[in-house]
């Protein structure tokens, strides 16, 4: 004789076996439910639960053992009173999953037919005397799964259909009618699917992920410090780093501690957004006037005119302008009022040509005594080739990744040109999205929904999300609409257009934090955002892996890449 679990387990085998595949089968659905609105909570469970899309519900509850009523209608499992009794245990089952229907807001189509019965396979109702098969007046034998029932699939598909005759009818003219219940259709079963077999995972949203992450960013910093202590009898070196090594706080950091020491220091990088960011990071120092914070043409544009060696600035300027005319006034200047500084230090030297950093020492109180540390990166090289290396600077090497989560970091490395193994320190993460989008139109699109689900849904403020574009502002599709459902992207380098303003770091406006900025890879370099979204990359463009390498190492928790089939299918097999 079965135990009460393995007689559950066999009526849920046979059951599920003997019925086509139009019947869905729940076995020991549980559910927590309100009585009443308002009311209190009330818990429940059921052996198995049949469904199909036109005959509706059966609930079906197993009792196993020898089962015998008495005179008084109480029930019972060999010696175990069955209470309540299987009947009403099965009924009582029966409007707890109506009512629990009613409270999942997808559902929309009223209570669907429905119906109970019960299984007896350790029992046969043949036992029963000839002429008097009655359960009782509350118990028709129609909603009965005996072990005779149960000893084929036939059979067991018989009696599950005898049960939902009995609550339906069977459709025959003259021997019944079918329920005036809405039936339950294709999408009342997937709901059911859902409700019954759930297959969820639960995460924290990306807002509490890049608060604890925060923290697990601020202790790695703390080390990366060490590389500087390690340097602090060197006065001429480069440092090299993969993107996210600290290369940028490195930068700021020995800035900082030479101010204090009373030297008269320049930071430089190539970026005018990255300048400001410098610039905002130590404003003490510039307030105490012994720090200078500019880009590389700012500083030829500012010398040169002060050392009246640069002519009449033209309205339209072409490349030229940025390669020859620029540096070469920085060359006559710094030949008359050079000598000012103490202590010169590049960020993101990659993006320098070799003649512009050799001319830099001579803006140096001792051009080859006086500090000089050049911080770069070979495999963001957007520009030209990065040569700090042929300069007679000491090296140093920085191999692991403070900045990308692993997932992040993972797919990175895979467009990383160097031939250092890298290390990332931070293992935790989500998973990048890779999202296809062939055309303008559907590019914008997944742009639109990705900045609602980051911003409604997963709670990200827009002033921590980047919108990071392969091309200028000024072709962007991307910057062009600008108005994404609630979103906006903004970006206050630029007009609506997509041309630059031209305004020095330090007028540079601060970001409101209603917005969400976009900018390009190239410009973006060397900064971060606790979310990235790549746009607008193209799979013919020869710098593809070295924007794609740049683009991703921005990320801080998450990075999401909206990109056409091709670019897409890199990604995924580089």
């Amino acid at each position: 004789m079965a135990t009460p679990q393995t007689a559950e387990q066999l009526v849920i085998k046979r059951v599920r076996d003997a019925l086509p595949p139009e019947y869905h089968v729940y076995p020991n659905v549980h559910w927590v439910s309100r009585s009443r609105v308002g009311g209190p909570a009330r818990d429940g469970e059921t052996d198995l639960v049949i469904a199909h899309p036109e005959r509706g519900l059966l609930i079906v509850e197993v009792k196993g053992g020898q089962i015998r009523r008495d005179s008084l209608g109480r029930w019972y499992s060999g010696s175990y009173q069955l209470d309540p009794p299987p009947f009403r245990q099965a009924e009582n089952s029966k409007y707890a999953i109506l009512g629990k229907l009613r409270e999942v807001p997808e559902w929309r189509a009223g209570d669907p037919p429905a119906g109970h019965a019960v299984a007896f396979p350790d029992v046969d109702l043949g036992s029963l005397p000839p002429g008097a098969r009655v359960l009782g007046p509350d118990a028709p034998t129609d909603l009965v799964l005996d072990g005779t029932a149960l000893e084929t699939l036939a059979s067991a598909r018989a009696g599950v259909e005898r049960a939902y005759d009995h609550w339906l009818g069977d459709g025959t003219a003259g021997t019944g009618r079918r329920s005036a219940a809405a039936p339950l259709g294709p999408d009342g079963i997937r709901l059911l699917d859902r409700l019954f077999e759930p297959q969820v995972e639960l995460r924290p949203l990306l807002r509490r992920q890049i608060a604890q992450e925060t923290q697990e960013l601020v202790a790695l910093t703390r080390a990366q410090y060490d590389v500087l202590d390690h340097l602090r009898g060197v006065r001429r070196a480069s440092i090299a780093g993969p993107a996210g090594s600290g290369k940028t706080m490195l930068a700021v950091e020995k800035a900082r501690r030479l101010v204090a020491e009373g030297f008269a220091v320049l930071l430089l990088c190539f970026n005018q957004p990255l300048a400001r960011y410098l610039a905002g990071q130590l404003g003490p120092q510039l307030a105490s006037g012994r720090l200078e914070v500019f880009t590389f043409h700012e500083l030829c544009l500012r010398m040169g005119r002060e050392a009246g060696v640069l002519g009449e600035e033209p309205a339209v300027k072409d490349q030229s302008w940025w390669s020859e005319t620029l540096p070469g006034a920085l060359d006559k200047a710094a030949q008359t009022i050079g000598g000012r500084y103490h202590a010169l230090i590049v960020d993101e030297g990659q993006d320098f040509e070799r003649s512009w950093l050799e001319t830099l020492p001579f803006l140096l109180v001792e051009p080859w005594e006086d500090v000089f540390y050049v911080f770069h990166d070979p495999s963001q090289a957007l520009y030209r080739p990065d040569v700090t290396e042929t300069l007679a600077l000491q090296s140093s090497f920085i191999p692991d990744n403070w900045r990308n989560p692993g997932p992040v970091h993972e797919l990175a490395t895979r467009f990383y040109s160097g031939t250092e193994r890298i290390v990332a320190l931070r293992g935790s993460g989500r998973a990048p999205d890779l999202i296809t989008a062939d055309t303008d139109q559907e590019t914008l699109e997944a742009l639109r929904r990705t900045l609602h689900t980051l911003v409604h849904d997963e709670g990200v403020r827009p002033d921590q999300i980047a919108v990071l574009t392969g091309v200028s502002l000024k072709v962007s599709a991307v910057w062009k609409r600008r108005v994404y459902g609630n979103e906006v992207l903004w970006n206050g380098s630029y007009d609506d257009a997509g041309r630059s303003l031209g305004l020095a770091p330090e007028l540079q406006p601060e970001q409101p934090p209603d917005v969400v900025l976009c900018d390009s890879i190239r410009r973006f370099k060397g900064l971060e955002r606790e979310v990235v979204i790549l746009v607008e990359l193209r799979a013919d463009d020869p710098n593809l892996e070295r924007f794609l390498y740049v683009g991703m190492t921005r990320a801080l928790n998450h990075l999401v890449v909206i990109a056409p089939t091709e670019v897409i299918a890199r990604i995924r097999g580089a």
